[in-house]
C-alpha cells in the first residue's frame, strides 16, 4: 500500500479524521445581548438586523451613506 499522498506528505503517520469523544472542535463564546426595543419591520428590512445595536453598516468604499 502507497502511504505517500499525490501532494507527497506521509498520510500513514497522520491520526485519524474522524474526531473522538476526546477531541475539542470548537468552545463557542458569545455574549448576552440585553434587549432593546427592535426597529419596525419596513426599517429592520433596510438595515438588515431588527436590533439598533446590532446595525454596523459596512462600506466598501469607506464612505458615508
Amino acid at each position: 500500500m502507497n502511504t505517500i499522498s499525490s501532494s507527497g506528505c506521509d498520510t500513514s503517520k497522520r491520526p485519524p479524521a474522524t474526531p473522538s469523544e476526546s477531541v475539542h472542535l470548537a468552545i463557542a463564546t458569545v455574549p448576552m445581548q440585553p434587549w432593546e426595543q427592535p426597529y419596525d419591520p419596513a426599517a429592520a428590512l433596510k438595515h438588515g438586523t431588527i436590533f439598533p445595536s446590532l446595525n454596523l453598516p459596512f462600506y466598501v468604499t469607506g464612505g458615508d451613506l
